[in-house]
């Protein structure tokens, strides 16, 4: 009866991974670009060329759709790169791209594929060589806390545990995708599903429809090697990896331990490998995580409704929130800092997960600038997401989270259809692209020239931060950065009101680059600065 079992489990698999891949897959990395010293730009400009980017999170569905399907794709990816430089960023990620039977791609069926919504495999290797040109670096949503009920792994685990004789336990050995997920013969608690046709129970903790995988699996393990060589031979240079805190839910040290075993397994292929893992906690438990040698953690502490940025700006005009935005960045560097002496921030506003910005800054033009700035001149790699450089709005569920891209006024011309239940904003009061383009102080002009300011000076992303105590008053937020033997200033007027600051005993830092709201500009008379309301000035030495 063993055997039978066992030719039955065997000719499933080949069955339902026929035509699929090889887990012995060998990368050929010769031609992956390995970053070191300079990027030079067209214009002459140059900057290091390391992890420390302005990324771009983007939602292909709601992106830009190239083919009048009403669905983006990754042509429409391809058709907005010039745009993308224009903007300024310089790294994408890309949530998830395999196939999956949502609209979310979240619950996945194939790690080594693209879902046909999307494109081709030729047209994402389109995609990566056009990035090469512009020297735009790829990361790819990797989901490895759960695959979909309909991958391959699990309905092959399935299988076999229908086979199973009543009473008898499941056998690794026989059939290894048991042990890819976590199955139990009773239901332990809610996040237990029944497998049809048994008496087992397998773990989902987000729904029934992505069971979870049990990734202390050696096997399984060595599948995600593969998974990652694979797409790094065709030019990502990482990952971002999704739901982090609950590959073992409530269990940190098992994730820290997982977290450390992905960096490495990265790395090993890559030495300039990035990852950045989402991990939705406070301060104290991102630098709790930090411990795994992962070079990046979203900081939650300073992004979403409830993070520092929000915070300060909600207080605008208090002193003692405002000074307590610079304090905050020097705490959360030391902390990070002690974990991992290489770790790159990953500063945010909001995400697919959380509502946007906008509605943080309860669509307040100048608040919603203030933040861009906030965001962007903190140190680390700073990620922006889809929308957010034009103000777009959007709360609630999830598909209104990931409204389609506003391009135009029409809504044409690669607008995509609302993901299903997508309740759309009754306006757009800051206008589309078409629009804001033309405007000189419009939401999309000022992330422009942020952008372009934090590319400009390194040691804004690249530096050290402490509070600059005897600037860091009356409603200045008053941020040093250094990095090596440079050093600049970052003085942010978080008010409604205009301020001054004295630079006496700063007379080797001048005025390098300003963000201005309005037609107000920054200016300097002696010794003084004076900043307009939700002014920042950065001055360099």
């Amino acid at each position: 009866m063993k055997q039978l079992t066992r030719l039955a489990c065997l000719l499933l698999t080949a069955l339902l991974l026929l035509g699929s891949f090889s887990l012995q897959f060998t990368p050929d990395l010769s031609g992956v670009k390995l970053q070191e010293g300079l990027v030079e730009y067209s214009d002459g400009s140059t900057e290091p060329a390391d992890n420390y980017r302005t990324w771009y999170e983007i939602f292909v569905y709601s992106f830009c759709d190239s083919d009048g399907d009403g669905i983006g794709d990754l042509q429409g990816v391809i058709s907005k790169l010039d745009y993308l430089q224009e903007l300024g960023v310089n790294g994408i990620w890309l949530m998830p791209i395999h196939p999956s039977p949502t609209y979310h791609k979240y619950d996945v069926t194939d790690y080594y594929a693209i879902d046909p919504q999307y494109g081709t495999m030729a047209d994402f290797e389109a995609l990566m060589e056009q990035c090469r040109e512009r020297d735009i670096s790829v990361i790819l949503d990797l989901v490895l806390n759960h695959t979909g009920v309909d991958h391959p792994w699990f309905r092959e685990a399935e299988a076999y545990l229908r086979s199973l004789e009543p009473g008898r336990e499941p056998d690794a050995a026989q059939c290894p995708y048991v042990d890819y997920y976590f199955f139990s013969s009773s239901q332990v608690n809610g996040d237990y599903y029944g497998v049809e046709g048994t008496d087992w129970f397998y773990e989902g903790k987000f729904w029934s429809g992505m069971p979870d995988l049990n990734l202390e699996n050696e096997d399984l393990r060595e599948e995600i090697r593969n998974i990652m060589a694979f797409w790094m031979e065709k030019g990502v240079v990482g990952f971002r990896l999704d739901a982090a805190k609950e590959y073992f839910s409530g269990q940190p040290s098992r994730n820290i331990q997982v977290l450390n075993f992905l960096t490495q397994t990265a790395k090993s292929i890559n030495p300039d490998a990035y990852l950045v893992a989402e991990v939705w906690e406070g301060f104290s438990t991102i630098a709790d995580y930090y411990q795994s040698g992962i070079p990046s953690l979203f900081n939650f502490a300073f992004g979403d409704s409830s993070g520092k940025i929000t915070a300060v700006l909600r207080a605008v005009d208090n002193e003692k929130t405002v000074s307590s935005f610079a304090t905050a960045q020097e705490k959360a560097d030391k902390a990070y800092r002690a974990n991992n002496p290489d770790y790159i921030d990953a500063p945010f506003l909001s995400n697919h997960d959380t509502g946007r910005i906008a509605g943080f800054c309860n669509r307040e033009e100048n608040k919603m600038k203030l933040a861009a700035a906030m965001n962007l001149m903190m140190s680390g790699s700073a990620f922006v997401y889809y929308g957010e450089e034009l103000g777009m709005a959007g709360s609630g569920n999830d598909p209104s989270k990931r409204a389609p891209m506003l391009w135009n006024e029409a809504r044409d011309a690669g607008t995509t259809n609302p993901p299903p239940e997508c309740q759309l904003p009754e306006e757009y009061p800051l206008g589309s692209l078409e629009i804001q383009r033309e405007q000189e102080y419009s939401i999309f002009r000022y992330y422009q020239q942020a952008i372009a300011l934090r590319r400009e000076h390194p040691v804004i992303s690249h530096g050290i931060p402490t509070a600059e105590t005897a600037l860091n008053v009356n409603c200045v937020s008053a941020t040093r950065k250094t990095w090596g033997e440079e050093s600049c200033l970052i003085l942010m007027n978080i008010s409604t009101e205009e301020k001054q600051c004295d630079l006496t005993g700063y007379e080797a830092f001048t005025l390098a680059g300003k963000l201005t709201v309005d037609e107000r500009g920054v200016t300097q008379i002696g010794n003084q600065l004076i900043l307009p309301p939700y002014a920042v000035a950065v001055l360099c030495n």
